[in-house]
C-alpha cells in the first residue's frame, strides 16, 4: 500500500466491489454514511456534509480511496478519519484472504500533485482471522529522532484511531544489511521513544502479534 501525505490517498491492489459490504461501526450517533454512486458522504444530523471518501480505479487495476474533509476540519476530520480506516481495512482484509499466488502490492501512483509526500506502508493481518494486526510506515530518509518525530506528525491523526501498533521505520546505522539497526517509531496506541532495531528483532514481534492475536 502506498499512502500520500498531504492529500491523504490511499492506493490498493483489491477489489473496490468489497466496500459496498461494509458496516461503518464506531461513528457518534449524529453521523451517517450515504454511499452516492463512488463516494462515501458523511452527514451530521443526516443534513450537513462533513466530509467522505472517493473510490475510484487507477490505470493499473488498483483501488483509489480519496478522502476529503470539509470545514472546520480540525472538528470534522478525526470522525473522516475512522470511517476511512474502516474502508482500507476491509480492502486489506479482503486481499489476506487471497491465495499466495494472486497477491501482489499495489503500484505506485504515476501522477503525484506537486507538495505531496508518499510513504510506503506495510499492513500486516492476521493469518487465521485476517484482521489487520500491525502496520509499518517505511521513512528510509529519516536519519536523526527530530527527523523521525517529524515523520510521526504527519501520521497523528491515523495513529490516534488505529486499533493496533503502527512504527515508523526510518534509516540504518550502517549499509551492512547484516547488522545494520534502523531507527524505530511506535506512533499508536501508547507512543514510545525513537530507539535502535535490527528488522529481525521487529519480524519477532510481528510473528508474536500474529500468534497471540486469535
Amino acid at each position: 500500500m502506498m499512502l500520500l501525505v498531504n492529500c491523504y490517498n490511499y492506493i490498493f491492489y483489491s477489489c473496490v466491489n468489497e466496500l459496498k459490504k461494509i458496516t461503518i461501526m464506531n461513528l457518534p450517533n449524529n453521523i451517517t454514511v450515504e454511499r452516492r454512486g463512488k463516494t462515501y458522504i458523511l452527514l451530521k444530523n443526516k443534513q450537513e456534509e462533513i466530509g467522505g471518501v472517493v473510490v475510484s480505479g487507477t490505470p493499473t487495476g488498483d483501488t483509489q480511496l480519496a478522502p476529503y474533509v470539509c470545514e472546520p476540519q480540525n472538528k470534522n476530520k478525526k470522525v473522516v478519519a475512522i470511517v476511512m480506516q474502516q474502508m482500507t481495512d476491509a480492502l486489506l482484509m479482503h486481499e489476506a484472504k487471497k491465495p499466495e499466488h494472486l497477491r501482489r502490492d499495489a503500484l505506485p501512483p504515476v501522477n503525484i500533485p506537486e507538495g505531496t509526500e508518499v510513504f510506503e506502508t506495510k499492513i500486516f493481518p492476521c493469518s487465521k482471522c485476517n484482521k489487520i494486526i500491525a502496520a509499518l510506515v517505511f521513512a528510509w530518509e529519516s536519519a536523526s529522532p527530530e527527523e523521525m518525530e517529524i515523520i510521526a506528525t504527519k501520521f497523528e491523526l491515523e495513529a490516534s484511531i488505529a486499533k493496533y501498533p503502527m512504527w515508523i521505520l526510518g534509516a540504518p546505522n550502517c549499509n551492512d544489511d547484516e547488522i545494520a539497526k534502523h531507527l524505530t517509531l511506535r506512533i499508536s496506541g501508547k507512543k514510545g521513544e525513537v530507539y535502535w532495531e535490527h528488522p529481525d528483532d521487529m519480524n519477532k514481534r510481528l510473528v508474536e502479534l500474529d500468534e497471540c492475536h486469535c
